[in-house]
């Protein structure tokens, strides 16, 4: 929905369906569908929009997260333990750190990154199990990176490298990103950048396994990751003790479209 509004030129509005609603939690809107949908209605007659930064990889939009690795399966196994167990962010997170703690493949990652723009293109290898590209300043200060600010003030997307480790090395990475304390941990390696591409090393392989916003895909390397020139308009209160404060050099220049009637969208 938010790509068919991004193309269309129109604003988004969001009732909040999810697990952990991040997207929703990040903007400062209601969680409950009825209020959501009632403050929605407000900011629409109100006129009232918001600007909204926009991640892309190839060519598929993505708000909160994008990932290759680990992240994929977690997701599918996680839609498994759902469809059996309920919906519910009890479910999701135990099926998360049974994922998490099983053996995952290790590959080797040919990454590049334009640190921010202007700057020339790094070439890197790592060896990992998961590549995790975040857009979404809460999930990143709830695990406790530090880039959560650089992607809050805008311009910037951040990039967490997971490096292979043993079951009991797993657990303890997974104690500390749950208790926000991934910072510190060996096994994780973590930037801001404006761009980022990445392909397997060595070998070539025609597609891989991405997930972006809870969805999953295939597609062909190398995955390039970037932010959207002009931003996505949210209808949404502008007048919140918690909104993204953005800063004005980071953001894309862009003026707000004219209000029509607004994609609406599950988030």
């Amino acid at each position: 929905m938010a790509a068919a509004a991004l193309r269309a030129g129109v604003p988004m509005g969001v009732v909040p369906m999810g697990t952990f609603n991040y997207f929703s939690r990040e903007q400062g809107l209601e969680l409950d569908a009825e209020a959501a949908v009632l403050q929605l209605l407000e900011a629409l007659r109100a006129g009232e929009l918001r600007p909204v930064q926009v991640g892309f990889v190839n060519d598929r939009v993505f708000l909160v997260n994008a990932s290759v690795g680990l992240y994929p399966r977690l997701l599918a196994e996680r839609e498994q333990a759902t469809r059996k167990l309920g919906r519910s962010r009890a479910v999701a997170m135990a099926a998360a750190v049974w994922s998490m703690l099983r053996p995952s493949a290790r590959r080797r990652w040919r990454v590049v990154v334009r640190t921010r723009q202007g700057t020339e293109m790094q070439e890197q290898e790592h060896e990992v199990t998961t590549l995790f590209v975040g857009n979404n300043p809460l999930q990143l200060e709830q695990v406790g990176l530090a880039q959560a600010e650089s992607v809050a003030q805008g311009g910037l997307l951040a990039v967490v490298l997971l490096k292979p480790q043993s079951r009991w090395a797993m657990a303890r990475t997974v104690w500390r990103a749950a208790t926000g304390q991934l910072e510190g941990d060996p096994a994780v390696q973590s930037l801001a950048c404006a761009e980022l591409s990445v392909a397997p090393a060595g070998w070539r392989k025609a597609s891989v396994k991405v997930a972006f916003d809870g969805e999953r895909e295939r597609m062909k390397a190398p995955l390039c990751f970037s932010l959207h020139t002009r931003p996505l308009w949210l209808v949404a209160p502008t007048q919140l003790e918690h909104l993204p404060q953005r800063d004005p050099a980071n953001a894309p220049p862009a003026a707000a479209p004219p209000l029509a009637e607004p994609a609406l969208a599950p988030a």
